[in-house]
């Protein structure tokens, strides 16, 4: 049996599923992620091209948007629910290629919405979606080192998964749902700093929803082509450090990959994290502020060198791909909100505070730091104070605040979740949505959910 085989029979299985407490309570938290991070980025540029755009396009009302006040396609739907779920950069994210949950979530959702599931089912399709999509990309990190985008491509695999899943695919047009998938998928990493990289998830989302569409119509597909010759893995990631799915089926749920998966609270890219984290180490444990430092020096792999490349950012979408900006705003606010997103905005990359503060950063690319995203490696942060003393700091991602070892708690994601939603639904609303992704697991329909994640105070 071809691997292609195994994880189509792995997402559409029948048997009794059992996962741990701890497997669902990140399935919630992800899902609540979501829907936040997509009414956050309402009035994000990216956001409102894309929805002028699909209200152009028109489309059956069948599925929600969220935070735009109307229903569209399931496809277009997808597509604006997947680039606002990254508009903002405040995406959960895990450290392996492949390990990105809002290609994911928004076709759960909207799927589900469609087809009238439950929120029981959705669950189920989150945590078994996003595990074919991280085991694949563990397999493959050379499509990541060679610089083609993770997003859009093996998105393609999770967005495929939870559509398919939802919609009662039986193994083998699964099969050809994620051949039809592979022909769509594409994502370079170039595009960082630029929208098109926002949408590649929002891709990702509208090609699962097409390819299983497509095979639940009857359209065929090479049933083989995630491991057969000149097939995905052969074609994208035979280069940079290659690829091995050896063991990918055996490995599958044991343990799941939902529980790795890491809260964001900076709006900005993930790479940028270890080393804001370990500045506000250094200033929180020495207590020095803005006025007092000459200089803060980063060390960087090559790999993150090449995505956070805005040494001096002119928008908020190259702002958030820049350790100048990001360690210079840490520096000049010392104790940051969650989630922190001001200095990520067009307007912060020109607040003259933050521009005078990059002047003091200086990032160093580590040649010696070799191996790619998904290595062990920490980002050592150095301050030099004008006094001439220096402190140094590194954080590894088992310390790095909002994954697994280390979660945001219940009141720190609620809180995250206020924030995100506050103004488009009122008070009362935010208090429900937060009660009702609670209990997901008991709710055997989501419309109230994503009613109110969709029209707000207007409903």
């Amino acid at each position: 049996m071809g691997l292609t085989r195994e994880i189509s029979e792995f997402v559409v299985r029948n048997d009794e599923l059992h996962f741990s407490g701890q497997e669902i309570r990140a399935a919630k938290g992800l899902i609540l992620d979501v829907i936040g991070a997509c009414i956050s980025a309402a009035n994000e540029p990216v956001t409102q091209k894309i929805t002028s755009y699909v209200r152009e396009a028109g489309g059956a009302p069948e599925c929600s948007v969220f935070g735009q006040k109307f229903k569209t396609s399931l496809a277009h739907a997808a597509f604006v629910n997947g680039t606002t779920a990254h508009a903002c950069e405040l995406e959960a994210i895990g450290q392996y290629t492949g390990s990105n949950p809002f290609t994911v979530i928004p076709v759960a959702l909207n799927v589900a919405e469609k087809y009238g599931r439950s929120g029981r089912e959705v669950i189920e399709a989150v945590i078994l979606a996003l595990e074919v999509q991280v085991r694949l990309g563990m397999a493959g990190p050379g499509l990541f080192d060679r610089g083609m985008g993770s997003i859009g491509n093996y998105g393609a695999f999770g967005s495929t998964a939870a559509a398919g899943r939802l919609m009662g695919l039986s193994a083998e047009t699964m099969q050809h749902a994620f051949g039809i998938a592979i022909s769509q998928a594409s994502g370079q990493q170039q595009h960082t700093g630029s929208m098109t990289h926002l949408m590649e998830s929002g891709f990702g989302c509208r090609n699962g929803t097409t390819s299983a569409s497509l095979a639940r119509n009857g359209v065929t597909a090479n049933p083989n082509f995630i491991e057969g010759k000149q097939g995905f893995f052969e074609v994208y990631s035979s280069f940079g450090r290659g690829f091995n799915l050896e063991g990918v089926a055996e490995k599958l749920g044991k343990p799941y990959c939902i529980t790795d998966i890491f809260i964001k609270k900076y709006g900005c890219c993930f790479m940028n994290h270890r080393s804001m984290d370990a500045l506000l180490e250094l200033m929180n444990q020495h207590h020095f502020v803005y006025d007092d430092v000459e200089r803060v020096r980063a060390e960087i792999p090559p790999f993150i060198a090449d995505l956070l490349r805005f040494d001096d950012p002119k928008n908020g979408s190259e702002a958030k791909f820049s350790l100048h900006q990001a360690l210079g705003s840490v520096l000049i606010d010392g104790k940051v909100e969650l989630p922190y997103l001001r200095p990520f905005s067009d307007q912060g990359a020109l607040e003259p505070r933050y521009q005078q503060a990059r002047r003091k950063i200086e990032v160093i690319e580590r040649k010696d730091m070799t191996g790619g995203r998904s290595m062990p490696y920490t980002q050592p942060v150095t301050v030099t104070l004008k006094s001439g003393k220096e402190y140094t700091a590194a954080v590894g991602a088992r310390e790095l605040k909002g994954g697994g070892d280390n979660p945001l708690s219940e009141q720190e994601m609620a809180q995250r979740h206020r924030a995100m939603t506050q103004g488009f639904l009122s008070t009362e609303q935010i208090e429900r949505t937060l009660q009702l992704v609670d209990r997901l697991d008991e709710l055997d329909s989501i419309s109230e959910l994503m009613d109110l994640a969709t029209f707000g105070q207007s409903r």
